[in-house]
């Protein structure tokens, strides 16, 4: 429970403290006093987030600390989890400043909102009015039934664990399919085309370099008689009986050795020019054979044109130039396809376990249903019982249950909750029948069976008397008394006839200091309860009449 509530610099709170005791304590004050201010306040410890606005002096810190008595939430493996440091007492502080810096502690170690999130959920339960409207939610509604499941059936909580699990392995198996069917949709593969190519490229057997040598080849072969003609050119200028080559050479190398012996330079030239003679021979001998090999093969022709024109057929396909980018075209497809058929065949294996999956959850769903049902309607029957407590005593209310074809995080079930507060009366929707003080009263009713079987210790009420008559505030105002004896029942109240069965009663109070507005919050003694109950009864002009009505209260 909340023991203790500090407040410094937050909207018009100077520099508030307020000490809590556990029972039931009602809080009353004019409007615009500041009660909802406090509430606020409180919200903030919870992890809720804070605005620039709330700042009363801009140039100091807002700090919000609560002090909590936590012995019996069982909430050490949730500290030991997050390496802090477990006590009975806990201390939450919240500070702000307003350049939009702001800080978090759970007994003096810094945390991160989130942690302080789930740690109020085991702390306080706070119901304002604009909560009556969860009444209306189906979502609500379920979690209200899902509540009373759990405390009811021992056995429902391991089966809905055990939904949720399969549901979010479900949910991330769905994430990861959808990737990959964006991924190959990404990668826009022609996947029949780019087979074809490959079996085409593939089938050509091509070599590096091989179009340039096909290429020379073609064209020598096209040249064939040109070729021949200038070699036998070549081979006339050799062996000319008059004038060839090779007899001149011969006639050089005899004149040469005729005089190297009268010098060695000439002697070094003469072998030079024997040398270049057996060259030249060779070369000559070369072109002979040549000239005989060189013999047009019709059908030779045919197959490198062929071969020629289908390299170039595949280039101008794939607008690519030469073999080299050919060959790594092909690599480049035959990977994609490699990834395609992989990734294709992760999706079939995917879409299996997903099917698995979602047969598994209906069966678990149904089971989910089963114990919803009989949870619905002895709730039913306890909140008919509380209703009439309340003054309503011709309620008549229905958990009326439809079955989804689509899973959902909770399971097959949408809810929705009908009513009628008279007898013989069509059940319908809540919402379309049911006037504000009648929904304050319902909330109420299930807000003390949650809190019968909650595991936070603090509820706190935001005026839960709104629209409801000084008769019916009396049973709201019994209702609360009665759940303070689970545990502590904060109210905010502006009926006299709740405030008047608080265990401890506070009184919020706004006054103007040098022209600034400031709340205040104090304890009230049993005399000044009576009195407070008697401004309530009579607005702020007491007398004894007021004072012996507030005293009968």
């Amino acid at each position: 429970m909340i023991t203790q509530l500090l407040i410094r610099n937050y909207a018009i709170i100077d520099n508030l403290e307020i000490d809590f005791a556990g029972g039931f304590t009602t809080i009353t004050g004019e409007t615009g006093a500041g009660k909802s201010i406090i509430l606020g306040a409180l919200n903030l410890l919870l992890g809720h987030r804070f605005e620039s606005i709330n700042f009363k002096d801009k140039t100091k810190k807002s700090i919000i600390e609560g002090v909590f008595n936590i012995s019996n939430l069982h909430l050490k493996d949730l500290f030991l989890s997050h390496e802090l440091e477990y006590d009975k007492t806990l201390i939450i502080r919240r500070e702000f400043s307003f350049s939009g810096l702001s800080r978090a502690f759970i007994n003096d170690t810094p945390v991160k909102l989130d942690l302080l999130k789930n740690l109020g959920f085991f702390l306080v339960d706070i119901h304002s009015q604009h909560e009556n409207l969860l009444l209306r939610d189906d979502t609500f509604q379920l979690q209200v039934i899902d509540a009373f499941s759990k405390n009811k059936f021992p056995e429902f909580e391991n089966i809905y664990s055990e939904y949720r699990d399969v549901f979010n392995e479900l949910h991330t198996l769905e994430i990861t399919l959808e990737s990959k069917k964006r991924l190959l949709s990404r990668t826009d593969l022609d996947i029949t085309h780019k087979e074809a190519l490959i079996v085409e490229i593939e089938n050509l057997n091509l070599q590096i370099g091989e179009k340039d040598e096909i290429e020379l080849e073609y064209k020598k072969m096209n040249n064939l008689n040109e070729i021949k003609g200038a070699i036998s050119d070549v081979t006339s200028i050799f062996e000319d009986i008059d004038n060839s080559i090779m007899s001149n050479l011969h006639i050089v190398i005899s004149k040469l050795e005729s005089i190297q012996q009268y010098d060695s330079v000439i002697s070094d030239l003469l072998k030079r020019v024997k040398v270049n003679s057996i060259d030249m021979n060779d070369i000559m001998m070369e072109f002979h054979s040549i000239n005989q090999s060189l013999n047009l093969d019709p059908n030779r022709l045919i197959l490198i044109q062929d071969r020629f024109d289908a390299i170039n057929r595949l280039e101008k396909k794939l607008n690519l130039f030469g073999i080299n980018e050919i060959l790594n075209k092909l690599s480049e497809m035959k990977e994609e396809l490699k990834l395609f058929n992989s990734i294709s065949k992760e999706i079939n294996k995917i879409e299996i376990q997903i099917q698995s999956l979602e047969k598994k959850l209906f069966h678990i769903a149904h089971k989910l249903t089963v114990f919803r049902k009989k949870s619905a309607i002895e709730l039913t029957n306890v909140i008919i019982v509380d209703l009439a407590d309340l003054g309503i005593k011709n309620a008549n209310i229905k958990f009326n249950f439809l079955n989804q074809s689509q899973l959902s995080p909770y399971g097959l079930d949408k809810v929705n909750l009908l009513f009628s507060s008279n007898q013989g009366y069509e059940l319908k929707p809540i919402g379309d029948v049911a006037s504000g003080g009648e929904i304050s009263r319902l909330m109420l009713c299930l807000k003390k069976n949650l809190f019968n079987i909650s595991q936070f210790s603090t509820i706190i009420f935001d005026e839960i008397d709104s629209g409801v008559s000084g008769e019916i505030g009396r049973k709201i105002g019994r209702v609360l008394k009665k759940m303070s004896k689970k545990g502590q029942v904060l109210c905010i109240t502006h009926l006299p006839q709740i405030a008047s069965l608080g265990d401890s009663h506070y009184r919020v109070l706004k006054y103007n200091n040098n022209n600034i507005t400031t709340t205040k919050i104090s304890k009230l003694s049993s005399e000044g309860q009576v009195q407070e109950i008697a401004r309530m009864l009579s607005g702020d002009e007491l007398n004894d009449e007021a004072i012996a009505n507030a005293k009968k209260c």
